[in-house]
């Protein structure tokens, strides 16, 4: 998946290094004594826009150390955790960027439901690996402690019907009068940290107002006994995409399309929700 952030660039600082640029013969260097001289106040910046890829799915088989993590010691790590067999589910590589947003507050459970139905699994635990640390600057995952089950769980907003499987409102999204009183908890942890919680736990993250991004995988695994659908999962989902973007158009729109677009587009062939 792809995002716009905006970005301030300093002009006084792009034009020295244009400057630079045309004095490299001479060997023109920046010193510090001339960057100390500069005041912010006198700096004039301008905002722009980057896309940058904020998600990947989809890859644990196509990489081999992955592959060998997920597939077997963190296999047996939540088997063992849950008091019976587990299989993967699904799996994404979240990089938040700096000015990245975060994620609004949402159960997982209801949303991993939507692709396969009663057809597919019904019990979810997710196990986070953080790759980079994670602190608040950078907007570190955020959980409700609690007792929480399908039984015991906050309200829930119903996603719009027929709408963008991508967009359109999330099955699981918590509404904000409910979220407003919950109280969050920031999991500040160590790059190759594992935290695991289960798929009804209220959780969110906020925006990384870090300069470096933040990246950290979630897996979802189920219960063995209820089937191991991960690649009947990925299936059902590119379904339901293609089938959206029929009826909205885009399908034909190809050599219409803007170059975002495009990577948009293409970015959400391969990257369920």
């Amino acid at each position: 998946t792809y995002e716009t952030i905006r970005v301030a660039k300093s002009k006084k600082r792009q034009r020295k290094r244009d400057q630079a640029a045309d004095d490299i013969g001479n060997e023109a260097k920046e010193s510090p004594q001339d960057t100390n001289n500069d005041s912010p106040g006198d700096d004039e910046y301008e905002v722009e826009e980057r896309r940058v890829l904020t998600r990947l799915e989809n890859f644990v088989p196509h990489h081999e150390g992955w592959s060998d993590l997920c597939f077997d010691y963190l296999t047996k790590l939540v088997s063992v955790l849950c008091g019976e067999p587990m299989v993967l589910y699904k799996e994404k590589l979240n990089i938040k960027p700096a000015g990245g947003s975060g994620f609004a507050p949402h159960l997982d459970s209801p949303s991993l439901r939507v692709a396969l139905g009663s057809d597919g699994p019904q019990h979810f635990v997710t196990v986070m690996v953080a790759i980079d640390d994670m602190t608040v600057r950078n907007g570190c995952l955020r959980v409700v402690k609690g007792p929480y089950t399908e039984e015991n769980h906050v309200e829930v907003i119903l996603p719009k019907e027929d709408g963008n499987p991508d967009g359109d409102g999330r099955a699981g999204a918590i509404p904000d009068e409910i979220s407003s009183r919950l109280e969050f908890e920031d999991v500040v942890v160590k790059g190759g940290t594992v935290a695991v919680f289960g798929g009804w736990v209220p959780h969110r993250s906020a925006v990384n107002i870090s300069p470096f991004p933040r990246r950290a995988v979630f897996l979802t695994f189920n219960p063995a006994r209820e089937g191991n659908c991960r690649q009947k999962y990925y299936n059902r989902m590119k379904e339901l995409r293609d089938g959206w973007r029929t009826d909205v158009r885009l399908a034909g729109r190809a050599k219409e399309m803007s170059e975002d677009e495009r990577l948009e587009m293409e970015a959400l062939a391969s990257v369920p929700k």
